[in-house]
């Protein structure tokens, strides 16, 4: 099965799904640390909020001597004028005081609420305001001019349709007709605005329905937020919860804190009781809420955007480095693969022509005048299947870092020269002229490597010469006094395709001719892994039907 080549993108998805999944989890852990960090922050800053609430204002809302009354429907009545007290506008850290009073066994009597009152005739009606949807404060504050935004416009005009009973009354819509000033006065433009209210049937039953004029309203919040704002404040989960807890007292002098564990959200209540009356007791509720994450955002954003483009980096750089390993190998791979084929190939010609002779001998095929040249041709191919199973020997041994033989120093030109004597009858038979040339040079190095590279670039061009050609060895320093072996042949050169393969193993620019000469296709090969072995320069210049020239050119020699 054919395995799908693998490229940057296909390395990036994979390291890239890792490192964000990775960011994620470390920016989730960042996230809630900060988070609690800054809810512990914000519990500390609200209790002492709650004791400057205490301090500032609980002396009023506490002090009997202020209204001066009993009567529990006084103390109700009185109670719906106080305002909710806040000191901030938007979260974290909004602290609200509400208020209640509750009776001997903590039933509340009246609480806090936002009160409306609407009028038929001369009576006043109140009307709780606590449950209302959004939409239906947001009618009544614009009716009303609550706010800084509207205080300025033309005055508008609200009625309400609602049930009544004794002095409490249960809103069913509220109509507010925009007005708009003509001549000195007001006049309605024409606009009509009827939201419908929520209401419970079971208490509105049997009940007269009336249509009324608004006489005032009471409520929590600056006066310089929007009716959209304040709406939204008065209707907020977080000012249900508190509404809750002011009507729900736990004991008298309890402490509460709600810290959820997401860290969205958070609130505080402190609760405080004084005897008020012999009828009642009045609470205080000093609460608070706030949100941690919305308050970590400055630090949070920039710290994410940050990490995550460090993330990505860090994953395009390991992608580019994990396809350079993978191409490395994929090369090795393929080199394997080429080199098992071409060995297994190289094996098997030499061995084929052995076992070919050998069984025509033993069948008693041959006859008794050719068994001589048989068992010389026996003789050269096994010689050359063991000068092929050297070369391997040899080179697996490059592979490896070479043998373990000290480094010495060695003159070039000596060394050279032995080479040339091994090589004179080869020359000799072939009709070339082989020769050494240049001056001595030393180096460190193995000798028996350095000789056997030598040997192997000399032989090789005597093996691709032409007819009366030569081959010089030259040794020497080269103008930066680098010490280099140089050898150069007038044969048949080698063209541009095959000038950067013909290190590689087992492969000939002329298989036809190697085959003839009986090389193993791994001198050259040899001569590349000693020249990395002694940290040589290999270099390579040859044109077609002119020859070619090879040059090791070895690392200066420290003075």
């Amino acid at each position: 099965m054919k395995t799908k080549r693998k490229t940057f993108g296909s390395f990036f998805v994979r390291v890239g799904t890792g490192f964000l999944a990775f960011w994620l989890v470390l920016m989730g852990a960042f996230t809630l640390l900060l988070g609690q960090q800054r809810a512990q922050l914000m519990l500390s800053e609200m209790e002492n909020k709650a004791d400057f609430f205490d301090g500032n204002f609980g002396k009023y809302l506490l002090d009997s001597k202020e209204l001066g009354t009993d009567d529990t429907a006084q103390l109700r009545r009185a109670l719906r004028w106080q305002c909710f007290r806040i000191d901030s506008k938007d979260p974290p850290n909004v602290q609200i005081v509400e208020t209640a009073i509750t009776d001997k066994n903590g039933d509340v009597l009246q609480s806090n609420r936002w009160w409306l009152t609407v009028r038929d005739g001369d009576t006043d009606y109140d009307v709780d305001m606590g449950d209302q949807p959004q939409k239906v404060c947001e009618a009544v504050l614009v009716g009303s001019a609550m706010t800084e935004e509207l205080r300025s416009a033309p005055f508008p005009e609200m009625t309400f349709e609602a049930w009544v009973d004794e002095d409490q009354a249960y809103l069913k819509s509220v109509t507010v007709c925009p007005t708009k000033e003509v001549n000195g006065s007001w006049e309605p433009t024409g606009e009509v605005n009827t939201v419908e209210c929520v209401y419970d049937e079971s208490k509105v039953k049997n009940l007269p329905l009336k249509t009324m004029r608004w006489a005032s309203l009471r409520c929590p919040g600056p006066s310089d937020l929007t009716a959209k704002q304040l709406a939204a404040s008065l209707t907020s989960p977080a000012r249900l919860a508190l509404r809750e807890w002011a009507e729900n007292p736990s004991g008298a002098n309890s402490s509460e804190a709600i810290v959820r564990p997401w860290l969205v959200r958070q609130y505080q209540r402190t609760m405080k009781y004084c005897d008020y009356v012999d009828g009642g007791n009045v609470m205080m509720s000093f609460a608070a809420e706030g949100y941690p994450l919305k308050a970590c955002l400055p630090i949070l954003v920039p710290a994410g955007a940050m990490s995550f483009t460090l993330a990505m980096l860090c994953a395009v750089i390991l992608s580019f480095a994990l396809l350079r390993v993978w191409r490395r190998q994929e090369r090795v791979e393929q080199v394997r693969r080429e080199t098992t084929a071409a060995l297994a190939h190289e094996l098997k010609t030499p061995l084929t022509s052995i076992m070919g002779y050998a069984e025509i001998i033993e069948a008693g095929i041959a006859k008794p005048t050719d068994v001589v040249p048989f068992a010389g041709k026996i003789r050269t191919e096994a010689q050359r299947l063991l000068s092929l199973i050297e070369d391997i020997i040899r080179l697996s041994q490059l592979d490896a870092g070479g043998e373990e033989i000290p480094f010495e120093p060695i003159e070039l030109q000596p060394l050279c020269c032995t080479v040339r004597s091994r090589l004179q009858s080869k020359a000799d038979r072939l009709g070339l002229k082989i020769e050494c040339a240049g001056e001595n040079a030393t180096v460190s190095g193995q000798r028996r490597t350095l000789e056997q590279m030598v040997f192997n670039l000399a032989d090789n061009a005597l093996a691709y010469n032409r007819p009366n050609g030569s081959v010089t060895i030259e040794t020497g320093t080269d103008s930066d006094g680098a010490p280099f072996v140089r050898v150069s042949d007038t044969g048949i050169g080698i063209a541009p395709a095959d000038q950067k393969r013909v290190f590689e193993r087992f492969y000939r620019v002329d298989k036809s001719h190697s085959k003839m000469t009986g090389g193993t296709g791994l001198g050259l090969s040899i001569v590349k892994h000693g020249a990395a072995l002694h940290g040589a320069a290999l270099t390579l210049d040859s044109t077609l039907n002119v020859g070619t020239r090879i040059t090791l050119t070895f690392p200066k020699n420290k003075k």
